[in-house]
């Protein structure tokens, strides 16, 4: 980014010269012409710049400055890094409690109010004598999330809701060293709030960068068919489940398809719950005729975001408390 803003600083002197010296009369009049533009170019830069640095926030599927912008603007997290309030035993003592556990859907990326995810619609419904403690992190697979179940200060909690992503397996093939490495992003992407912005909405789209993102699923859904992987991820699924059973606990599984293309993912979401329904895991919601019944424009947060909507964050969390809790 320095030698492009070096660049035009020194086309900006150049003209300047041009237009201040004397001994050229046509020289001067054309420099003047062209500073002129320059300003005008160099004011719509600086605009843009700063509108898309301090006030243009938009939740992404990438970590983009825009993203960072909407993490800085909305994500609250407590003492111990989950986006939840404050709790304490004596929150929790004397009422039936639910942990909530999964990656950027349960966290509610894209949700700028809490309040709006399934996690909290469902704690509204339950009423006082419930505690739902949200542990969503966005980023983690089964391992991770069976790792944050067993350090929570609540150590026997009645219930822990799984929400499930069929990207979870991608730990896995981390773990065999078999997971794709995507493409260098140049420096420059990320020193310019405007660059960032034009990188990620025009120059991608037109770069190999294209083709990885395009490919990611087919790797994704491949690694439900490779034996090793799967051999890997459904040793991840038993041992979530052993815990959860240790402690006591009741299992309810979420499982939310690709929201971008729900038919297609089907079979794995089926697999998923074959895995653990052959574990005696019977409270599993599948969300994918759920999905597939509604617009994508209201299910999605944006074309740019496939996480669930507060739309459909509201339809879940209803839909739990009806198929699992109410009388």
């Amino acid at each position: 980014m320095l030698p492009f803003i070096v660049g035009f600083a020194g086309i900006g002197a150049a003209l300047a010269g041009g237009a201040l010296q004397r001994r050229w009369g046509r020289l001067r009049q054309v420099c003047r012409g062209l500073l002129v533009s320059y300003v005008t170019l160099a004011l719509i830069l600086g605009g843009a710049e700063a509108y898309l640095r301090c006030c243009f926030a938009d939740s992404e599927n990438i970590i983009s400055l825009a993203t960072e912008n909407w993490l800085a603007r909305y994500w609250r997290t407590n003492s111990l890094g989950f986006r939840d309030r404050e709790w304490t035993p004596a929150d929790w003592e004397g009422k039936t409690t639910v942990i909530v556990l999964g990656d950027s859907f349960a966290a509610g990326w894209g949700i700028a109010d809490p309040a709006d995810r399934f996690s909290d619609v469902l704690a509204s419904y339950l009423g006082d004598q419930y505690a739902v403690i949200n542990l969503g992190v966005y980023g983690t697979a089964t391992p991770e999330q069976l790792e944050i179940l067993k350090n929570y200060p609540l150590k026997d909690p009645d219930v822990v809701i799984l929400q499930y992503f069929l990207n979870d397996i991608n730990y896995a093939g981390l773990k065999l060293g078999l997971l794709p490495t995507p493409p260098t992003t140049p420096d420059w992407v990320q020193e310019s709030h405007l660059g960032n912005f034009l990188y990620w909405r025009l120059l991608v789209p037109s770069t190999p960068q294209s083709e990885f993102y395009q490919r990611w699923w087919e790797w994704s859904y491949a690694a439900y068919d490779n034996v090793g992987i799967w051999s890997v991820h459904q040793q991840e699924i038993n041992e979530f489940v052993d815990y959860v059973q240790s402690i006591g606990a009741r299992l309810i599984v979420v499982i939310f398809p690709n929201l971008t293309e729900i038919v297609h993912s089907v079979p794995y979401v089926d697999r998923v719950e074959q895995a653990f329904q052959a574990r005696g895991v019977t409270d599993i919601l599948k969300l994918f005729d759920d999905a597939a019944a509604w617009d994508p424009n209201d299910l999605m947060v944006s074309r740019r975001d496939s996480h669930a909507s507060i739309s459909f964050n509201h339809h879940v969390g209803e839909t739990l408390y009806r198929r699992f809790f109410a009388p």
